[in-house]
């Protein structure tokens, strides 16, 4: 379930808490070295503070600090300490998210998603530009490449996380590209990929609520049929709890 927000004071208590968390798994996971083992195509990242997509090339070094991005028709094979991953053609992926992720972590997270999405005000009851706290993923503002073209990429990295065991990862990716490009949340079967893994993961409040969003989207009937079907399971399965 999410953390319910109440009061400004609740939200920065809680705020504070999770980035603190954040912070250390970032270093944590910072220090983690990726062997680019397979390049083919056009595959490129972008590396700490620098401002330059480079291009990626067999025997590379990567940390989870670094974002790959690879063109259509192309990919590049990781390797860290064994474990392989293949991300694939016209895809967009922080490093940091090939790692595993508890469920607690993922509540995190979401909550730390939800607060960023709270409108702050100015205490007269207008709305103050939010300020986004935490680390982000690096590279939307040196892009080359049109930015609903590199949310779609994102949620092509999403995709590949989820197909390879991780789904935790994956949702967190969807959740940020979201609110990041706010254009991608139009896209109905990413939405629902998405939602369905919510539910995999028995997650079904967190479920119910991405449908009923999913569902207020200009849709076809069958698509709003598909969407209501599954709110009726989760409802099931809530109600079964």
């Amino acid at each position: 379930m999410y953390i319910k927000i109440f009061r400004n004071g609740e939200i920065e208590m809680k705020l504070l808490t999770i980035v603190l968390i954040n912070l250390f798994l970032c270093i944590s996971i910072a220090a983690q070295n990726f062997l680019v083992e397979t390049v083919s195509g056009d595959v490129k990242y972008l590396s700490g503070t620098e401002e330059e997509w480079k291009p990626v090339t067999k025997g590379l070094s990567l940390n989870g600090n670094d974002v790959l991005l690879t063109d259509n028709k192309s990919y590049v094979k990781l390797n860290k300490d064994g474990n392989r991953f293949i991300l694939q053609s016209n895809s967009a992926l922080g490093l940091n998210h090939i790692e595993k992720v508890s469920i607690n972590d993922l509540l995190l997270a979401l909550a730390m998603e939800e607060i960023r999405n709270v409108p702050k005000t100015d205490g007269k009851g207008n709305t103050k530009n939010t300020v986004v706290y935490g680390s982000e993923t690096k590279g939307d503002e040196q892009l080359s490449i049109n930015s609903s073209d590199f949310g779609i990429k994102r949620l092509n990295g999403a995709k590949q996380l989820a197909e390879n065991g991780f789904k935790e990862s994956a949702v967190i990716v969807a959740k940020e590209t979201y609110r990041k490009y706010p254009d991608t949340k139009k896209l109905f079967e990413e939405r629902l990929f998405f939602a369905d893994l919510l539910a995999e993961l028995n997650l079904y409040e967190e479920a119910f609520s991405e449908l009923n969003s999913i569902s207020n989207l200009e849709l076809q009937e069958d698509e709003t049929d598909r969407v209501n079907s599954k709110i009726e399971k989760v409802k099931m399965e809530m109600a079964n709890k």
